[in-house]
C-alpha cells in the first residue's frame, strides 16, 4: 500500500514538473536597450535619480536645455573585477517627442555621446516656472530601436 500511495505521490509530482511551461510575462513586452541613454541638465547634472521618469530641471528664463548622453556598454570584461563594463560614448541620431508622439526635433549625438538640446518653453506647451512636461528621446542603434522616457521641468 505504501509503496502504491509513493507511486502515485512520484507520478503526480513527475507530472506537474513536466507539464509546466515557461509563460511570457504580459506586462513586460519590453527589450533590453542596446545603449545606456542618460539624461542631464545643460550644466551635466545627472536627472534626479535612475527612476522610471527620470526629471531635469531647467531655466524658466531661457530656452529649455538639457542634455542627452549617449552610451553602449561594453560588457566584454563583465566576469573580470579588475576591468568590468566599459562605457563607450556613441554617435547616433535622436528624436526628441512629446508622449503622445508628437515630434519636436531631431538631434545627433557628437563623438563624445553627448546631444545638446534647447527648446522654446512655449514649443513645450510651458508657460510659467514650476511646471513640467513628459517627453521621451528614441533612436536605434546596431537596428535596434530605443526610447527613453523623462521630464523636464521649469524653475
Amino acid at each position: 500500500m505504501k509503496n502504491t500511495i509513493a507511486l502515485l505521490f512520484t507520478l503526480f509530482a513527475g507530472s506537474i514538473l513536466f507539464s509546466s511551461c515557461e509563460k511570457s510575462d504580459p506586462f513586460v513586452d519590453r527589450v533590453v536597450s542596446p545603449l545606456l541613454v542618460l539624461v542631464e541638465t545643460a550644466d551635466g547634472v545627472p536627472s534626479s535619480g535612475l527612476t522610471t521618469d527620470p526629471t531635469v530641471n531647467a531655466s524658466f528664463a531661457s530656452a529649455a536645455s538639457f542634455r542627452i548622453r549617449v552610451l553602449e556598454l561594453d560588457k566584454t570584461n563583465i566576469l573580470d573585477y579588475t576591468k568590468g563594463i566599459d562605457s563607450l560614448p556613441v554617435a547616433t541620431s535622436l528624436v526628441v517627442k512629446f508622449r503622445n508622439g508628437a515630434e519636436i526635433g531631431s538631434f545627433t549625438s557628437d563623438g563624445t555621446g553627448l546631444a545638446k538640446i534647447e527648446i522654446p518653453w512655449e514649443t513645450l506647451g510651458i508657460t510659467a516656472s514650476g511646471k513640467s512636461v513628459s517627453l521621451s528621446v528614441s533612436g536605434s542603434y546596431k537596428e535596434q530601436a530605443f526610447t527613453k522616457y523623462f521630464k523636464i521641468a521649469s524653475k
